[in-house]
């Protein structure tokens, strides 16, 4: 892996000497999709004016929050109008707040108040790794496409306890991901109050913050909004990327997935056709005792939501349904509570939108993971993405006050 990427870099340069991608006076706009004659028309636009989905709409009487150039605004707005279809804007000029996001003096430490790239990151694991070395247990799942190791940390307090599994920034663009889990490790080795004391001393944490590398530093060096992998996705090398939310092996590309390459959800080629999700789903297998992890999290942005399967079928739900709506209510009750921020809960398919292939329906389907979530962070749509760094700490207590409430709602329902 890490000649292929050598040789990469020896063919096309180093990625901070690419020119970065800019989204100057790109506008974001919230679109209702009422019929299905509108989803049809938009999804027919969607490569004719290069729109990118930030929040996609998968039922009729939906919102759906659009990404557009500036080239083709007019065109845009024209086509809503003339089919009656209702907007908002939202951002009128996403670079600008890309810009805010990026900090111009970099601090040479680790803290919450700038987003931080791989590396830091990394060297902030390698800190307290050193630091509380009783305590902090470094684990790698293997190697990204592109050569990167796929590092995670267990936090361990003593033996025995049930455990907590999370994957974070699977999707690259989604910063507040990696900002927000790493502040809440940091909480688990100096616990600051009772409740973040008790989950750290009687649950172990197998975390891995980020677990999309290749992406997410392709998101810090070249283009801020990249979602997917960096695995060529065609023979062509125009398509590049799977969505790894979408590749792991349980009823794979069965619904809210694509076949086409191009596509942010793309699928891949296959069930675990990318290292990322290949490596993660053995070491669980091969690394973890079976029946250790009580609760699977795949943390994610935007919308604030706890997402339980099933995300295939709003049909049907799971056995243990009960179980995942009394514990996410613990969760969104706990932020709520404090902070006054709201999350919605409830299955995938019922409360967003029909999705297959994802972490959370594998870990409660093949590995028997009783409380499965996808969680969803701030904010509503007013930035989605490119939250300000000011927001991370806000954002990163009130998770850490959320985990609190959901683990003593799963203690509640006997999970832990």
């Amino acid at each position: 892996m890490l000649v292929k990427r050598l040789l990469f870099l020896a063919l096309f340069g180093i990625a901070s000497a690419v020119e970065q991608v800019r989204y100057d006076n790109y506008k974001v706009y919230n679109v209702r999709i009422d019929d299905r004659q509108q989803f049809n028309l938009l999804n027919a636009q969607e490569k004719v004016l290069r729109l990118s989905s930030w929040r996609e709409v998968r039922h009729l009487g939906e919102s759906s929050d659009i990404m557009v150039a500036p080239q083709y605004e007019e065109t845009f707005e024209s086509l809503l109008l003339k089919h009656n279809i209702s907007y908002s804007l939202k951002i009128d000029n996403v670079q600008r707040h890309i810009d805010a996001q990026r900090s111009l003096q970099r601090t040479g430490y680790h803290e919450w108040t700038q987003y931080h790239t791989l590396d830091e990151i990394y060297a902030w694991l390698d800190l307290i790794e050193s630091r509380y070395p009783d305590i902090v247990k470094p684990f790698t799942i293997g190697d990204s496409y592109e050569g990167r190791p796929i590092r995670g940390v267990k936090i361990s307090y003593q033996e025995g306890n049930p455990a907590v599994f999370i994957e974070s920034n699977i999707h690259a663009r989604e910063w507040i991901t990696s900002a927000t889990i790493t502040y809440f490790i940091d909480e688990l080795l100096v616990p600051r109050n009772p409740g973040v004391r008790d989950l750290a001393y009687n649950v172990d944490w197998y975390i891995i913050p980020v677990l999309n590398v290749d992406g997410f530093v392709y998101s810090h060096e070249v283009e801020r909004l990249w979602r997917k992998s960096r695995m060529p996705s065609d023979p062509t090398g125009e398509c590049i990327g799977t969505d790894l939310n979408r590749n792991f092996d349980f009823l794979w590309m069965l619904t809210g997935a694509s076949a086409d390459p191009c596509s942010e959800i793309y699928a891949g080629p296959s069930a675990e056709s990318d290292p990322e999700i290949s490596q993660l789903t053995a070491y669980i297998n091969n690394s973890i005792p079976e029946g250790t992890i009580k609760i699977y999290i795949s943390l994610h942005s935007y919308g604030q939501y706890v997402l339980s399967p099933w995300g295939h079928t709003d049909a049907e739900f799971p056995e243990h349904y009960p179980q995942m709506m009394h514990v996410a209510k613990g969760f969104s009750d706990a932020l709520y509570r404090r902070y006054g921020t709201v999350f919605t809960y409830g299955s995938s398919a019922t409360t967003l939108y029909e999705v297959s292939g994802s972490g959370k329906e594998w870990a409660y389907a093949v590995k028997n993971i009783t409380i499965p979530y996808t969680i969803e962070l701030r904010d509503k749509g007013e930035l989605g993405f490119v939250l300000p760094p000011e927001d991370i700490i806000p954002v990163a207590r009130e998770v850490t006050e959320g985990f609190v409430g959901m683990i003593a709602a799963a203690r509640e329902v006997d999970v832990l």
